[in-house]
């Protein structure tokens, strides 16, 4: 990969624009779902992992505050309970799928594609209530 290539979050799977410099083990986050990601190289090709060393408390808060951060977010008093209800869903389901959405498809893994794609700037929140503008 050359400077400036465009590499996968495998969380919300939209490509983007890595530009610095690249190296085994370095921690990425997404700018797009604000996923902590770790960059790996397997022969000539870079990819990003979600990486192993965080627990999974750790990877949605890392994430949803990345996120919040990234897109000049807040959180109210829902913010904990929702945060459970997403860890509920990463034990039973594996992965984790918005507490409010009864399906759990990639689309719907925090922060989900109608929350990406601008609904916390059109309503004011997202939709469970985790996102506000």
């Amino acid at each position: 990969m050359n400077a400036s290539e465009k590499i996968l979050c495998p969380v919300c799977r939209i490509s983007f624009l890595l530009k610095e410099a690249k190296e085994e083990g370095k921690t990425v986050i997404c700018p797009v779902c604000g996923a902590v990601l770790t960059l790996t190289k397997a022969e000539d090709t870079w990819t990003l992992q979600r990486p192993v060393h965080l627990s999974p408390q750790e990877e949605i808060r890392d994430r949803v505050e990345n996120f919040a951060r990234l897109r000049g977010y807040h959180f109210n008093e829902l913010k904990e309970p929702l945060i459970e209800g997403l860890l509920k869903k990463h034990d039973r389901y594996g992965d984790f799928y918005c507490p409010c959405k009864i399906d759990n498809i990639p689309e719907n893994v925090c922060p989900c594609l109608e929350t990406r794609s601008g609904s916390v700037e059109k309503d004011g929140r997202c939709h469970c209530g985790l996102f506000w503008k």
